[in-house]
């Protein structure tokens, strides 16, 4: 093991590991509050008017911050202010087909919850959360990992604030939402905020946001098919099973995903440090060095953790009534730590200009989530969901690698 390495790495990260750290702590204190406030039923029906909002502005804008750091590595810092205009745009178009669909027969298959007021205020904090994507991308692209790490902490803490406060007198799906809508709020002015040294406001012309679509809609349109692609595993897992169960039953599956998704912040914690290093091309990163010192050791605690103490967390965290999620955590634990170790192939495709073979990989991923899906959710319920999904992210990860190895060294 290479001690110079490891501590040369947590230099680097050392500010945004820290806030994913606290993060953890909050939204394991967070989920404690809301499942065991709303229990199986509500809680079931919650995540399934969250996963609408998800599926359409993660389908239009989720990982713009990818594209938008391409342009600024091409066209320097300007691009950041161009950027945020599409994001206001962007976020005004999702605003929109969420109003549609939940107003639509479509919401029946999303927990049939009725427009009020604190759903439209959670789609309407949803668009200021779009301008948190070109704030990645400008915080990324000079390594400001301190203020990227302030404006997540904040964020997640302002909403699990909002979240006991509004839960201490009434626990329900509408203040839920206001809790959520408090954090896309927070999220996306603070990260303007902290990034407003770059913002040029003389940049914002006609001629100017022109030209930057020009040369924006190419990695634009393959960043938006490979988000598209990769929507079903990641939400459509609950209206599935919604469809072949019910809302306990997504509850419980929801939990055994929430419970495990700490694999997902880790991964947060790493990709702007590779970002960072594969967009300069004076820097380099192996990752032979990554797997071996910090992703193979995270993951053997990680397994020991869940396998020991997954049982008793999910009764500390939800309660007895929430215990049947153990098992399908177990088996999406095989998914998330084979992308734990490989999630790095997806930046190494990305910066070859090779992304449109992620997107290819999300396909495969998905043909075998869905084939698995519908043969294993109708008799196995959440475990044979999770289990679909972890096939799905497995072949993903064998198609990324077999797809850079053949066409990377054609670049």
């Amino acid at each position: 093991m290479n001690f110079q390495y490891i501590k040369n790495l947590i230099n680097d990260i050392k500010e945004l590991a820290s806030s994913q750290m606290v993060i953890v702590i909050i939204l394991f204190a967070q989920v404690s509050i809301v499942t065991k406030g709303l229990g199986t039923i509500k809680y079931g029906q919650a995540v399934l008017v969250l996963a609408l909002v998800a599926i359409i502005f993660r389908s239009l804008h989720a990982r713009n911050s990818d594209v938008t750091l391409l342009m600024i590595q091409k066209y320097g810092e300007k691009m950041y202010t161009r950027s945020l205009f599409f994001d206001l745009i962007i976020g005004v178009i999702c605003y929109s087909l969420c109003l549609i669909i939940f107003r639509s027969q479509i919401n029946t298959f999303f927990g049939n919850y009725s427009m009020s007021f604190a759903l439209n205020f959670f789609l309407l904090a949803r668009i200021s959360q779009t301008f948190s994507e070109s704030s990645k991308a400008i915080l990324t692209y000079n390594g400001n990992f301190k203020k990227f790490a302030i404006v997540d902490t904040i964020s997640n803490l302002f909403r699990f604030l909002v979240i006991v406060f509004l839960f201490n007198s009434n626990a329900s799906i509408d203040n839920y939402l206001i809790g959520q809508a408090t954090f896309s709020i927070t999220y996306g002015v603070f990260s303007l905020f902290l990034c407003r040294e770059y913002l040029i406001i003389s940049e914002i012309s006609l001629k100017n946001l022109t030209e930057y679509f020009t040369k924006f809609k190419l990695d634009f349109v393959k960043q938006r098919y490979d988000q598209f692609v990769g929507i079903v595993p990641q939400h459509f897992d609950l209206v599935i099973l919604g469809y072949f169960t019910d809302f306990s039953t997504v509850g419980i599956f929801r939990i055994a995903k929430r419970l495990i998704e700490p694999i997902n912040y880790v991964v947060s914690v790493l990709t702007p440090y590779v970002q960072n290093k594969l967009s300069r091309e004076n820097q380099n990163i192996s990752f032979t060095k990554l797997f071996m010192n910090i992703l193979l050791p995270i993951s053997i605690v990680l397994l020991s953790f869940y396998i020991y103490f997954g049982n008793g967390l999910i009764n500390l965290i939800s309660g007895p009534s929430f215990e049947n999620a153990y098992q399908p955590l177990l088996i999406l634990l095989i998914g998330y730590i084979v992308y734990l170790n490989t999630f790095w192939v997806r930046q190494l495709l990305l910066f070859k200009n090779l992304i449109h073979y992620h997107a290819f990989s999300r396909i495969v991923s998905l043909i075998v989530f869905l084939i698995s899906a519908f043969f294993l959710s109708p008799d196995y319920g959440a475990n044979g969901l999770a289990l679909a999904l972890s096939f799905g992210m497995i072949s993903q990860k064998v198609y990324e690698f077999y797809s850079y190895k053949r066409f990377s060294n054609q670049k």
